[in-house]
């Protein structure tokens, strides 16, 4: 086992440590800490990557300047390709926990009068400015400075592991005070970690409390085996991709699927009137209503039809055109034909495995409170 294996262990129990002492003296506490910290790093570390200027004296073009350029110019023609676009809903969704239940499970613990309208648009706005102008001015910029254009493509396209474990450290190896910049990075990314998971575990607790009556103790122990189990593959297989391929489909498209079914149910069957009634009530913030036809016809057409077009270009099209060349290189193709084919097959069946897990436990608690009537 080696040292990594280690501080996996050590981060694994500190979520759980702090989701035992519940959403007020746990989640709350140590967002109060975390969050401000994690944003002082983030702005040190890009006042620092924007003064780099042009440090490859033999490739003077390749500055911060030309750097931003090649990060925010677009590339217009990457709009027909439904992977982009279901890249950047999932991204979004992830970062906001649209599609997770968290939004969900952390309402249900507001008072009648809580300004939702406005907390939201504060959290949405703070959340975007750091992700976007924080965030998109350390890595992709600093990438281009030390590897070009073309190299800091190839660092784009090989994952958010390989950008954040293998290029960033190269990148602060090259600067003045290489050990405490990396140190900044690294904890930068340990705290962003640490909230996000903390914060995702509470759904699950919630459910296992409410549903199946279990105390705090019995369903934060309950929990941490199961998490601590179901993490294995992605960590011992990490080479043969299997974290890639859960991230894709667990983080990625599935968590579209989910986001698109709760904009459906809270519109169509909850009621998009009554949730803007909900919305309204004890805000001082004015929400203009033609937003409730964007909810209710917009957003989820706009959806239906990024997850048809992906469908369609990434699968279907696979059977439809089998001897086409230019479907040989989709990504289910690369997956289920490589030589870690037989580790995309097996992670998943265990995601399969998992969701009919899930659906049973929920059919369990639903049967229990119809008995409970």
């Amino acid at each position: 086992v080696g040292s990594g294996y280690v501080f996996f262990v050590i981060v694994f129990f500190l979520n759980f440590f702090v989701i035992y002492f519940g959403v007020a003296r746990g989640i709350e506490w140590i967002s109060k800490i975390a969050m401000p910290v994690l944003v002082l790093l983030g702005v040190v570390i890009m006042v620092r990557v924007l003064t780099l200027g042009a440090p490859n004296p033999d490739h003077p073009d390749w500055s911060m300047v030309n750097g931003f350029g090649f990060f925010w110019n677009p590339d217009f023609s990457a709009l027909t390709d439904s992977k982009v676009w279901l890249a950047a809903a999932g991204q979004i969704f992830f970062t906001t926990s649209v599609g997770l239940g968290l939004i969900i499970t952390y309402a249900s613990y507001l008072r009648q009068d809580d300004d939702v309208a406005l907390s939201g648009l504060t959290a949405i706005s703070i959340n975007e400015f750091v992700e976007v102008v924080i965030g998109g001015s350390i890595a992709i910029p600093a990438a281009f400075i030390f590897f070009g254009g073309p190299g800091a493509e190839e660092v784009a396209k090989s994952g958010g592991f390989n950008l954040v474990f293998v290029t960033m450290p190269y990148v602060f190896d090259q600067m003045a005070f290489t050990a405490l910049f990396g140190f900044m990075w690294f904890f930068l990314l340990f705290l962003a970690g640490v909230t996000s998971s903390v914060s995702m575990l509470q759904p699950a607790i919630a459910f296992l409390e409410d549903e199946f009556n279990l105390n705090r103790h019995q369903s934060v122990g309950i929990l941490g085996v199961v998490s601590f189990i179901a993490c294995q593959p992605a960590i011992f297989f990490l080479a043969n991709g299997v974290l890639d391929m859960l991230d894709f489909w667990a983080g990625t498209v599935l968590i579209v699927v989910f986001a698109t079914g709760e904009v459906i149910l809270f519109a169509w069957i909850y009621g998009v009137d009554k949730g803007y009634e909900q919305m309204m009530h004890g805000a001082d913030l004015h929400v203009p209503r033609f937003m409730k036809f964007i909810i209710k016809y917009v957003t989820p057409s706009f959806l239906l039809i990024i997850l048809g077009s992906w469908i369609y270009q990434n699968i279907l099209m696979i059977f439809l055109a089998p001897d086409d060349e230019t479907y040989n290189g989709l990504f289910l193709v690369k997956m289920f034909s490589g030589d870690d084919r037989a580790y995309a097959i097996g992670a998943m069946a265990g995601m399969g495995l998992f969701m009919l897990s899930l659906i049973a436990l929920v059919e369990i608690a639903w049967r229990k409170r119809e008995a409970r009537r």
